[in-house]
Formats: C-alpha cells, sequence, structure tokens
C-alpha cells in the first residue's frame, strides 16, 4: 500500500496477536505506486531477460525502492495535509472572532457602549473617506460628507457644513463622536416611551441578525476564493499567501459592514406607535 502504517495494519490483522510470524506482500509492476516510482525500470529488465510474466521477483534493492517510493508518498500526502491545514486554519481564525463578538452580545446586559462605539467609528470612517489631511482645507468635501453623516444618522439632520468648516480632522471626529451620542441618547427615549427596555432587545437583535447574515455570505465568498485561488501561482504568487491577505481584507469589510448596517437600522428603527421626523 501508499502507507507503510496501512501495511503495518494489515500485518496485525493477519495473525493473532503476540504470535510470531512473517509477512509477505505481492505488488504488480502495474501497481501506481510502482509504476510512479521506478517499476518501469524493472519491467525493462525483465524484459530484456525474457523473463516470464508471473515470476515472482524478490531482491532487496526492489524492497528498498518500494520504501523509498512510500516514504515520498507519504511526504507529499503530509504536506497536501499540512496545506489544507493551513487554509483551514485562515477561517478558524476568522471564525474565532466573529464568535467571540457574537458571544458578547448574547452575554451582553447593556449593548449601548458598544453600538455608540460603532457609530463612533462609522463616523470616523465618513471622515476619512470625504476629508484628505493631505490637501489644503478648501478642497475637502465637507458638504458630502454631512450629506453621508444624514443618511446614517436622520437625528443629525440641523448639522451642516458650516458647522465644521473651521475645525481639523481630529475636531471633526470628535465633533460627530458627540453629536451621534446625542442623537442615539434622543433615540432611545423615543424607542422606550413605546415600553422601556425596548431599545436594549433592539440592540441586541440587530447586531446578531447582523452578524448571522454577513458572517454566512463571507463564508460563501471565502469558498470561492479558495477554489480559485490557485490560479494565482501562475503569476508567480503563494496562493497561500494570496489568501490569508486576501482572506483579511475580506474580513475587515465583513466587520465594517455589521457596524454600519447596526448603526442604520437602529437609528432607522420604527417600533409601532412611532413615527420618523422628517
Amino acid at each position: 500500500h501508499e502507507s507503510r502504517r496501512i501495511d503495518n495494519q494489515l500485518r496485525g490483522r493477519a495473525g493473532r496477536q503476540g504470535d510470531p510470524g512473517s509477512t509477505k506482500f505481492f505488488l504488480s509492476l502495474e501497481d501506481n505506486l510502482l509504476r510512479i516510482f521506478g517499476g518501469d525500470r524493472v519491467a525493462g529488465l525483465m524484459n530484456a531477460f525474457r523473463v516470464e510474466e508471473d515470476m515472482p521477483i524478490e531482491s532487496q534493492m526492489l524492497t528498498r525502492s518500494l520504501e523509498g517510493a512510500q516514504k515520498k508518498v507519504e511526504t507529499f500526502y503530509y504536506d497536501t495535509r499540512k496545506q489544507v491545514f493551513e487554509y483551514d486554519e485562515v477561517m478558524n481564525n476568522q471564525r474565532r472572532a466573529i464568535y467571540a463578538e457574537r458571544r458578547r452580545v448574547l452575554e451582553g446586559l447593556d449593548l449601548k457602549e458598544q453600538v455608540l462605539q460603532y457609530a463612533e467609528k462609522t463616523m470616523d470612517e465618513i471622515v476619512d473617506a470625504y476629508v484628505n489631511p493631505e490637501l489644503p482645507p478648501e478642497e475637502w468635501d465637507i458638504p458630502n460628507l454631512v450629506g453621508k453623516v444624514k443618511e446614517f444618522v436622520y437625528l443629525l439632520k440641523d448639522v451642516t457644513p458650516q458647522d465644521m468648516e473651521d475645525m481639523t480632522v481630529s475636531e471633526m471626529k470628535i465633533f460627530l463622536h458627540e453629536e451621534v451620542r446625542k442623537a442615539y441618547d434622543i433615540k432611545e427615549n423615543e424607542v422606550d416611551q413605546i415600553r422601556p427596555g425596548l431599545m436594549r432587545e433592539a440592540e441586541r437583535f440587530f447586531i446578531l441578525q447582523q452578524i448571522d447574515t454577513l458572517w454566512r455570505e463571507h463564508l460563501q465568498t471565502m469558498d470561492a476564493l479558495r477554489e480559485s485561488i490557485g490560479l494565482r501561482g501562475y503569476g508567480q504568487k503563494d496562493p497561500l499567501i494570496e489568501y490569508k491577505q486576501e482572506g483579511y481584507e475580506m474580513f475587515l469589510e465583513m466587520m465594517i459592514d455589521i457596524r454600519r448596517n447596526v448603526v442604520y437600522s437602529l437609528f432607522q428603527f420604527q417600533p409601532q406607535g412611532q413615527t420618523q421626523a422628517v
């Protein structure tokens, strides 16, 4: 067999345990193991010496050649398993991270601070997307920045570009952090007027919903990436390194989408009996 371990198992099953004995294996020169690792040369010698096809061949050299072939096959399968493990380890690391996040939500009694951190990070990302610190302030796209903020948090409808004209990037982020916290307090009061504690339930529901939905989509995307990543080898790139890098970037994008969707959903949350301000 290709594996010496299986040969040893066959030896153990052929006789009673503990009894002395010997084993003998018969292989054909057309067997895959011998054919790949030198069986053709032996077959050529047999033809040259006109040896009958059914004549058994016993040789220490042939035995050593067979053992060497088994070692090569075992090494090949070991490398294959190792590579599969390294690919799986990428997903295992991501799985541990997302499950830890989900566990914090399930065990958390008050998720308000977590949602506020989501909101602050979202505000930071909006500022970074529309403001380039390397450009002069006159070229900063403040109007579109304010418009994007209002898309996520409609309660910030009173914020204007003029409020942020003379601010640095850091001051903009601090300003938006304060405003989004005020807006969330207003939203919480509105929702809890319908039923006390309803906002806490909504926080848990929307976070878990987004984690579960986007994680399932991420798994499908990672499967597709793994199936196609082998082609990178033709471009003189290590497929495993490419898989790790792209998988990490895709995971970060998923976490960003989770944060943004949770923030948007909670500010748009309109329980029965409440109407959205226009």
